[in-house]
């Protein structure tokens, strides 16, 4: 197909335009010395230096962890890359992972240049750190409901943190949407390849990252939204428990019942092979796994996921982790609740107003996409919506009841539309959150909770929304340390202490030396914005005690 030679020839080209630089001695650090180059077991990769705020940080892009999932590897497992003789130049960045959505997420990388080939890492490492340095390492996952995103993103490049955190920086591209998590019930596509993907990024890691300088015996695992669900997921997966140290978790936990069974993830393929016509009623995924998987193997990328993305959004089609194999052989929910995952560290956190962006991205007919129509949101249209958000439960009304009390006028607005987009965040990302916190302070880890209180400056989100889901990434990268004029001046100091937070628990376990641990019975987390940090207690207490039974904890 025209699309996979694009694909080859873009990896081809970084090839061999590194095989005919690296053949000149001048270029091979033997004149000014100044490229840094990591020697792995694999072989060389030359990076650059990059100064932040008077530091030099060493990059190194699109490091390929696994061969090209394309052609016959598509829907597959990924598979270890060979070494190579001739150092890699590891100076232009990776292209993300193909994927598409009609909705202007924040999230969507909608630059050009996605690939299926795109499993690579971006790693940054402070300079002068070199093999046996042993830097603390954080391994960091993207969010975007595991069918956007990328690591070329601005809010996605390490080297702010790198530098200002004296770390090692690790970023992982990992297969979205169909193509990362399409399921036949056989080898021919046996699911979750997107997070096999991850995993094998961080056995990567495990095996190389000596040669950059880290520690790999300090590795944490990070990450916001799905990528913190897939942190989650890794916590409790058998084959992952030994390969990292430490995790934090931004906006998301396994808690809440997103990983599927096999059942369902059945049923989603069928739909999209027959969308393809690939299968029909009497020709199945299920009872042809080999020849419908063939079948798909044979579609243009780029038309399999418009396909996926004309089914209906935030729905139980959606392609997402499911549970039933080698990596999550157990339903991660019963085995968080049965303290069943890795006993370490913990640094989890959520922002103020998680669920705003859920119902204006989903009813942004009424609302908004991005909030921008603001409504008048009656008592009894908020109703409305709680059960048409809830309609999955058996009784939706006892979330009315507990959300919208007689207490609340019928004209309250304000706090009708507060208390249905907090019922939406609560349920998804919220309490799950405590939830997992609970479970792990009760299990003997050391866990700190916060809840990102700053609603950015240049937010596109209605200022009804608050403080919305996903607003504190870019001020752990460092978007506002190196483009201050696209912020508040404080807005910089909060992304320089927000990041010194981060490398303090990353490096000793703690994310300041008097921040209050966590736990069910003694509920503290700290409240982090521009304002000094102040405790609460939660969060949302009434409201998660209200869900419990729902989850099981």
């Amino acid at each position: 197909m025209a699309f996979l030679s694009l694909e080859l020839s873009w990896r081809a080209l970084i090839w061999i335009y590194a095989i005919a630089v690296t053949s000149c001695e001048s270029i091979l650090l033997t004149s000014e010395g100044n490229a840094p180059m990591a020697d792995t077991n694999m072989g060389k990769i030359i990076g650059s230096t990059i100064e932040v705020k008077g530091k030099q940080v060493h990059q190194f892009f699109s490091i390929p962890y696994a061969k090209p999932p394309t052609g016959e590897r598509r829907f597959k497992k990924p598979e270890p890359m060979e070494s190579w003789s001739d150092p890699i130049l590891a100076t232009k960045e990776p292209p993300a992972c193909i994927q598409y959505t009609q909705n202007p997420f924040p999230w969507y990388d909608n630059k050009p240049g996605k690939s299926e080939d795109c499993l690579f890492l971006n790693i940054w490492t402070p300079a002068g750190a070199e093999n046996g340095s042993k830097k603390a390492v954080l391994y960091w996952i993207f969010g975007g409901g595991f069918f956007v995103g990328s690591i070329r993103q601005e809010f996605h490049l390490g080297e702010t943190l790198s530098a200002l955190g004296d770390i090692i920086v690790v970023t992982v591209s990992y297969r979205l949407g169909s193509l990362g998590f399409l399921y036949s019930g056989s080898t021919d596509a046996p699911g979750n390849v997107g997070l096999w993907d991850i995993l094998a990024g961080l056995q990567w890691v495990n095996d190389h990252i000596e040669a950059f300088g880290g520690d790999k015996s300090l590795i944490t695992i990070a990450g916001e939204s799905a990528g913190s669900i897939a942190v989650g997921l890794l916590s409790v997966s058998p084959l992952a428990q030994t390969l990292f140290t430490r995790q934090i978790m931004q906006s998301g936990s396994p808690a809440y019942t997103l990983a599927d069974n096999n059942t369902h993830s059945l049923v989603r393929s069928q739909i999209i092979a027959e969308l393809m016509n690939c299968s029909n009623s009497t020709f199945t995924i299920v009872d042809n796994p080999t020849k419908v998987v063939e079948c798909l193997k044979g579609v243009d990328a780029m038309a399999l996921l418009q396909a996926e993305s004309s089914l209906i959004p935030f729905s139980s089609r959606s392609f997402l982790p499911q549970y039933g194999d080698e990596i999550l052989p157990l339903n991660p929910r019963e085995e968080i609740i049965a303290g069943n995952f890795k006993k370490d560290n913990l640094l989890i956190g959520t922002a103020k107003d998680e669920g705003s962006f859920q119902i204006t991205t989903s009813n942004p007919d009424l609302f908004g996409f991005f909030g921008e129509k603001d409504p008048p949101l009656n008592k009894s249209s908020g109703e409305h919506l709680l059960r048409k958000i809830f309609r999955f439960l058996p009784d939706p009304e006892q979330v009315v009841h507990h959300y919208l009390p007689e207490s609340i006028p019928e004209d309250d607005y304000e706090t009708v539309r507060f208390q249905v987009y907090s019922a939406s965040g609560d349920f998804s990302l919220l309490c799950p959150s405590v939830y997992f916190a609970e479970k792990c302070a009760e299990n003997s880890s050391d866990v700190y909770f916060y809840m990102w209180a700053h609603r950015p400056s240049n937010t596109p989100w209605a200022s009804w929304m608050g403080t919305p889901h996903f607003s504190e990434a870019a001020f752990l990268f460092g978007l506002p340390v190196r483009d201050a004029e696209q912020y508040e001046e404080e807005e910089v100091e909060l992304s320089m202490n927000y990041i010194e937070m981060w490398s303090n628990f990353i490096k000793e376990g703690k994310p300041a030396e008097n921040w209050p641990s966590y736990s069910k019975e003694i509920p503290v987390f700290v409240y982090v914005g521009v304002e000094t940090e102040a405790h609460g207690t939660g969060p949302h207490k009434d409201n998660c005690d209200f869900f419990r039974p729902y989850f099981g904890f």
